[in-house]
């Protein structure tokens, strides 16, 4: 069940989707030589125009800065037509575990950001069912920039009567608002979500920040719509503070169509399994998203700047050269060994989890199916607080696994925390197993 070999297969392909940031340490044009005469300063890039929503676009930014447009298009290849999978095709067992959700009705292999408009247009999740205009956030700048301009109440308009007004992917605006030369979190929500954490002065730094404002957990607030987070700063995004954070408001995504429990359908939490409570062992260390997965590249007039083509390491020879090596020193010379023994540990550890999220999605399965057959006997029937129990002993066990399931990374991001959350799911299956016995 779920992504197998395949997911484990795809992880070099798939991780690179934590890497939002548009921009970062040398994104302004700068000269290296050898010269020790002091260098003219760069002429001011001037801001070109802005488009109806306030947004300056990739297209208007490419010739002040031409390589990272160049590499910006690059992330094209990552097409819906590269061969994408259904997700719900080849993992049938979604269909059970989303079953009564959006997701239910379509769950894609993800493509490119540069496609995140075709993408949230095309989704079934969309075609099929009547959402709001919140199904928007992340998708386009011009969204959060008419958030930010009009308020809140953009979030309740219409999906199908907004989405239209739109053409410009995620991109440049979305990082730096209308100034390449610095990085800013945009989506507003998240910086409220981050508190005391938000800004320069942050243990995460802002080339993280920026990521995360998208590739996170996120809910809309029942009662205004607007696009949430469940916690408020660094040390309340964990798997055990959000599940209580939506324990103590009573939220529910939605209702089971087997078992009617009071589900949660986790996003895509890469900042929180990275950032969050004690954090993963590279964010201890200091580095961000755009370490990992942006390159820092020098153009063939010697021009310096930091790639904005979206990759794994173990994919980026440059990468590994420029950022792994600063404290692997070892690495002169030998970059193909070492990146062919890396890929070795980060499968291993992919595959490990895949095992146990294959192992516990089936008891998952076995849970709603005893759930569901017990209630049509009528050996637990609403509102007993056994039925109550096991709901949420069901509950559980989704939002853990569904936690590493989204998460992207297969547990190269934070493979401790991602086996104990693991963990976390199957003993809540398992419990409800035992009580159905």
């Amino acid at each position: 069940m779920l992504k197998g070999k395949r997911k484990a297969a795809l992880w070099t392909a798939s991780v690179c989707a934590v890497a939002l940031v548009m921009g970062l340490m040398a994104c302004s044009p700068q000269q290296s030589g050898t010269d020790e005469k002091q260098e003219p300063a760069p002429a001011p890039v001037e801001t070109p125009e802005a488009d109806e929503f306030g947004v300056v676009t990739a297209e208007a930014w490419k010739d002040a800065y031409p390589n990272q447009y160049a590499t910006y298009q690059e992330n094209e290849a990552n097409s819906p037509d590269s061969g994408k999978h259904n997700y719900l095709e080849l993992y049938p067992a979604l269909n059970t575990m989303y079953k009564g959700y959006a997701f239910a009705l379509g769950y894609d292999e993800a493509s490119s950001h540069v496609y995140s408009l075709q993408s949230v247009k095309e989704t079934p999740r969309t075609t099929q069912k009547e959402q709001l205009a919140n199904c928007i956030t992340c998708k386009t700048p011009q969204f959060t920039s008419l958030v930010n301009t009009e308020g809140d109440e953009v979030y309740t308009r219409s999906f199908n009567d907004t989405i239209g007004q739109f053409t410009e992917n995620i991109s440049c605006y979305n990082c730096h608002e209308n100034n390449p030369e610095a990085l800013s979190v945009t989506g507003q929500y998240f910086v409220k979500s981050l508190g005391s954490d938000y800004g320069e002065d942050s243990s995460v730094p802002m080339a993280a920040q920026v990521c995360g404002q998208c590739h996170n957990e996120y809910y809309f607030n029942p009662d205004t719509k607007v696009t949430t987070n469940p916690y408020t700063g660094l040390e309340q995004m964990t798997p055990d503070a959000i599940l209580a954070y939506y324990d103590e408001m009573g939220f529910k995504d939605w209702a089971h169509a087997d078992t009617l429990a009071p589900m949660i359908k986790v996003q895509h939490p890469e900042f929180e399994t990275i950032y969050g409570g004690t954090q993963s062992s590279m964010a201890k260390q200091g580095y961000s998203c755009a370490d990992c997965h942006m390159a820092a590249s020098t153009a063939d007039d010697g021009t310096e700047y930091t790639s904005h083509n979206w990759a794994s390491p173990l994919e980026n020879e440059a990468l590994i050269e420029s950022t792994c090596s600063s404290c692997h020193a070892d690495l002169a010379g030998q970059v193909a060994a070492w990146q062919a023994e890396e890929e070795e540990r980060v499968i291993a550890i992919s595959e490990k989890i895949e095992d146990m999220t294959n192992k516990i999605a089936q008891k998952y399965a076995d849970e709603i199916a005893a759930i569901k057959a017990a209630e049509e006997a009528g050996t637990t029937q609403a509102p007993s607080d056994e039925l109550a129990a096991l709901q949420k002993l069901q509950r559980n066990a989704q939002f853990y696994w569904d936690f590493v399931m989204v998460e992207n990374s297969e547990g190269a991001h934070n493979h401790t925390l991602t086996a104990e959350t693991l963990d976390k799911a199957e003993a809540a299956a398992d419990e409800a197993l035992a009580m159905l016995q």
